[in-house]
């Protein structure tokens, strides 16, 4: 499975990414077995620091530029409507500050371990919840979304999304509704999301778009 998706907010602030869902030779498959996972990203954003003696202001707004890469390998597992998914793997990050921020954690290149868990579950008739939760070591890194989404008459898959992220500098916290199950062409799907980021001095709205292309 390929995918691809961007995200777009307000002051400039934007993120892409691409990957790729490839189970290992043999009997697994996407849902059932050892999955290989990889991720390509770009990210970004800004950010206030308070340090008048390094920037002569009270408080400076410093631009951050991420390229990011992941590779990991993991473990799928369906019971019924049930899916449960684990990866364990390693995050690697070039992060540019602008102006330089040397008190910054992720400041240049940096290499850190990766748990991702995702588990999808049917909570009615036609409602699934669908959660997504990851750490990465030594930044203390998290990202988790929580989906509930509706399946229509017509095929859609319609419902909010709850975001949490942040490290040991910076939190995060968006909210939002999710349109999925769109096939713009045979065999691909496409996802459409709006909302609203909430972080402290980056407060904006959010437009989202997802494709996911078996292959």
């Amino acid at each position: 499975m390929f995918l691809t998706g961007t995200e777009l907010r307000g002051s400039g602030e934007r993120y892409l990414y691409a990957g790729a869902l490839i189970p290992l030779p043999g009997d697994n498959r996407l849902g059932s077995g050892w999955v290989q996972r990889y991720w390509l990203d770009g990210n970004r954003y800004g950010y206030d620091v308070a340090n008048r003696s390094l920037y002569g202001v009270d408080s400076q707004r410093i631009q951050a530029t991420a390229l990011g890469m992941e590779a990991a390998l993991g473990y799928h597992v369906t019971r019924g409507d049930l899916l449960v998914a684990g990866y364990a793997g390693v995050r690697h990050t070039n992060t540019d500050l602008s102006p330089d921020d040397p008190g910054s954690r992720v400041r240049g290149a940096k290499l850190w371990p990766k748990l991702q868990f995702e588990l999808s579950t049917p909570v009615g008739p036609r409602w699934e919840s669908r959660n997504i939760a990851a750490w990465v070591f030594g930044l203390q890194g998290y990202w988790a979304r929580s989906r509930l989404v509706y399946r229509t008459d017509a095929g859609l898959e319609v419902g909010p999304e709850l975001v949490v992220a942040g490290d040991r500098d910076f939190k995060a916290l968006k909210t939002g509704f999710v349109v999925g199950a769109l096939q713009p062409l045979p065999s691909v799907t496409l996802s459409l999301r709006a909302g609203y980021h909430f972080q402290s001095a980056a407060n904006s709205a959010y437009l989202g778009a997802d494709l996911s292309i078996p292959f």
